[in-house]
């Protein structure tokens, strides 16, 4: 038996350990396109503030191969997969031969295609590497950037130049920042506290080029106006590398559609985290939830289940969270009422108040009596109970409903009774 794990990440990593807990024997092997052991990607931020030294973003002991008895292959990319010979090809034209076949390759920042995109000091920031080099251009003493895009990881990205002393822009084409996360008025009062800590924004506007000749010198977002800056972070989304797997027979959406085994619709061929696209529990539908803790989750399970087992993945859940000079804001499930509410048992509770100088704000999405999302602002004290009523999908007594807006602590009380 030979286990090939693609993708060296959180789903990939789980599945080895997992995999080992029930084969100790066969051949294991990672193929990653990196050249660095796994690590954290949520980390990556706070290397490039400071809070952490990169030594931090490693997430096992260099002792990981030799303790789990693998094979870790870097610098592989995977452009195409045989399933009835059951081999894996790279872009450099290696074969493997595999048994059981588990695809966690993730997924890729989108590009910007501007002018001046390809100068040396605009970056994305997906990997190791990215934050690496972006460090090098803080040490060399820049002083002025630009973050293209309002979403999470942009907003980490301003958020960690600000802390290391950057004057720092963000340029975000729609008319409000974390638009995937956050409702409008989430959004304002996240954006507000930003701006209160150094940070400035440009809303519902496109950065039409990059500047400079050999070295960037602003960012142009219309001919009368020029932002300087000797750093652009380009933070647009990502897309799952499904791109080398489209000729090959899988079943493909966003990502690569899997079952509740993890299992791709190809024989013994399973897939896990970015790349994967799972049930979503409250949408009722299969989406790409790309989170570090539905990776991990995912890959676990889908170990376990090439090994012989049986375990059933319930379907994944939209969850973010940040944390922003003291403020902190998650989101959970659906966060904005459906466009299309057919029926009329669609309804949102808000409770916005402030502690201090410090805003408390809190949304809940039903549908029904059953709670489908959550915006936590300034409080995130109950998210473990409103994420566990929306994983659980039943629906609630008004009395219980009652509490979910209440004080801190009451909420579970009133849960158990």
């Amino acid at each position: 038996m030979t286990y090939i794990v693609v993708g060296n990440s959180a789903a990939g990593l789980f599945a080895v350990e997992e995999i080992r807990r029930h084969d100790k024997q066969s051949e294991l092997i990672i193929l990653t396109a990196e050249q660095e052991p796994s690590y954290s990607r949520c980390l990556t931020t706070y290397f490039l503030a400071g809070d952490i030294p990169v030594s931090h973003l490693y997430l096992r002991n260099s002792d990981l191969a030799e303790r789990l008895n693998l094979k870790i292959v870097y610098g592989v990319k995977v452009n195409g997969i045989d399933p009835t010979q059951q081999i894996v090809r790279s872009s450099d034209g290696q074969e493997w031969h595999y048994s059981k076949l588990l695809l966690a390759m993730g997924s890729s920042p989108k590009k910007i295609t501007i002018p001046g995109a390809d100068l040396p000091e605009v970056f994305t920031l997906r990997t190791m590497v990215d934050a690496l080099a972006i460090n090098k251009v803080l040490e060399r003493g820049a002083q002025k950037a630009v973050v293209i895009g309002g979403g999470l990881v942009s907003l980490k990205s301003a958020y960690a130049l600000r802390k290391r002393g950057l004057e720092v822009t963000v340029v975000v084409s729609s008319k409000q920042i974390l638009s995937q996360m956050l409702d409008q008025k989430a959004a304002e009062i996240i954006q507000k506290h930003l701006r209160i800590n150094g940070i400035n924004f440009v809303l519902d506007t496109e950065v039409k080029l990059i500047t400079g000749n050999d070295h960037v010198k602003g960012v142009m977002i219309s001919p009368q106006t020029v932002l300087a800056a000797d750093l652009v972070i380009v933070g647009k989304g990502v897309v799952p590398n499904v791109g080398g797997l489209k000729d090959s027979g899988f079943n493909i959406g966003r990502g690569l559609k899997v079952d509740s085994s993890l299992a791709t619709n190809l024989p013994n061929i399973y897939a896990a985290g970015d790349i994967a696209e799972t049930w979503d529990l409250v949408r009722q539908k299969f989406m790409v939830n790309a989170t570090w803790p539905n990776a991990t989750t995912q890959g676990r399970i889908a170990g376990a289940n090439m090994c012989g087992g049986q375990e059933v993945y319930p379907g994944s859940l939209g969850l973010n969270s940040v944390d922003f000079f003291g403020l902190s804001a998650m989101s959970v499930g659906i966060t904005k009422l459906p466009d299309n509410m057919n029926s009329g048992d669609w309804k949102q509770e808000e409770n916005l108040k402030m502690e201090g100088d410090k805003s408390i704000y809190r949304k809940l999405i039903w549908q029904g009596d059953i709670l489908k999302g959550f915006i936590l602002v300034g409080d995130s004290s109950q998210c473990g109970v409103l994420t566990t009523l929306i994983k659980a999908g039943r629906p609630l007594t008004q009395a219980q409903r009652n509490l979910t807006l209440s004080k801190r602590g009451t909420l579970i009380v009133g849960m158990m009774r």
